[in-house]
């Protein structure tokens, strides 16, 4: 187990050492249709806006002080604002996403001054993409930087005034040196309770 958890270190470190980005957070689709919908598309109005409130979402945050994951978590948008750029693209206003645990505690905000939503519908996948994000979170660690995100929109299904989407999401960032430091550390003390568990 220390010749692995010193191999995980130095991957970690290895990867991060030279800028790379790192995955903060993600979800897979929780839904299974779109039946129970993540996203609704107001085609009318040209707004955006996502949310799940029922059980089933388990979020992994690897890069969250600690690592490790949280199941039944929710999460709501704000209403963004959409400004059509032709052919199946669409320009984002600002907003924020937020994710909070099961007793409905903040786990993970996120805010974006804008973006893309691309949205073929009919051919391609369906993405939505911020602009100038940030994250913050009780254990969110400082010093991110080039925070991105990502929903990945599935199911289409066309409803009176817009379309339901289910969706998976992904989060990433660079750490700043000394957030690498943190981060390793996090990752060598979560290992050290797995171990303590199994002796």
């Amino acid at each position: 187990m220390k010749r692995t958890l010193t191999l995980m270190l130095a991957t970690f470190l290895g990867a991060t050492a030279f800028g790379q980005t790192f995955t903060v957070a993600t979800f897979a689709d929780p839904s299974s249709s779109s039946a129970t919908p993540l996203f609704f598309f107001d085609t009318v109005n040209n707004t955006l806006q996502g949310s799940w409130t029922q059980p089933g979402l388990t979020l992994n945050h690897p890069g969250f002080t600690g690592g490790g994951s949280s199941s039944n978590v929710t999460f709501t948008t704000s209403l963004i604002s959409l400004s059509n750029l032709g052919g199946g693209l669409y320009s984002m206003g600002a907003g924020t996403v937020n994710f909070l645990d099961s007793s409905s505690a903040q786990l993970f905000t996120i805010t974006f001054n804008g973006g893309l939503f691309i949205d073929p519908f009919s051919a391609g996948s369906s993405e939505v993409v911020g602009d100038v994000v940030s994250f913050a979170g009780p254990n969110v660690p400082s010093g991110l930087t080039q925070e991105s995100f990502a929903f990945s929109l599935a199911n289409p299904e066309a409803v009176q005034g817009g379309r339901n989407y289910t969706a998976s999401f992904t989060s990433s960032a660079v750490p700043e040196p000394g957030t690498m430091i943190a981060l390793g550390a996090g990752l060598a003390a979560l290992a050290a309770r797995r171990r303590a568990r199994k002796s």
